[in-house]
């Protein structure tokens, strides 16, 4: 399989960890930077993130959206190491909040896991409903 294939099968399977709310942690880079678009005094999980500080943002995520984000991807396009993965994120936090978010990840795969991690999306639909319970 050529870099530009494992890159996008590495980068969907983590969002298929994510929608099925199993730990992506094997598919991480021991040195992961995941920088989450928005100013922390605002979003607390904004941000970069190492892979143990990513853990607990995804603890914080399970904590306030206790059935799951629902990922759909609207396109990816991968280029060898570089993937683009534009996507729609649902869910329904722990008070009954509907999360609908429009959100593109920029990564870097190497050696068939996630070295880095851009996440762009709109901070105002998150703020109140990801992170009710912050970090």
């Amino acid at each position: 399989m050529d870099a530009t294939a494992e890159s996008k099968k590495v980068v969907l399977s983590f969002f298929g960890m994510v929608d099925a709310g199993t730990d992506p942690a094997s598919l991480l880079a021991d040195d992961l930077v995941y920088w989450i678009a928005g100013d922390p005094e605002h979003f607390p999980l904004a941000g970069s993130h190492s892979k143990e500080e990513f853990g607990r943002v995804m603890s914080v995520i399970g904590a306030n959206m206790p059935h799951g984000l629902d990922v759909k991807i609207k396109n990816i396009v991968a280029d060898g190491a570089q993937v683009v993965a534009e996507t729609q994120v649902h869910g329904v936090s722990a008070t009954g909040k509907v999360y609908e978010n429009e959100v593109v990840f920029v990564s870097t795969v190497r050696d068939g896991r996630l070295v880095s991690v851009r996440e762009y999306l709109d901070t105002s639909r998150a703020v109140g409903v990801l992170a009710e319970k912050a970090v």
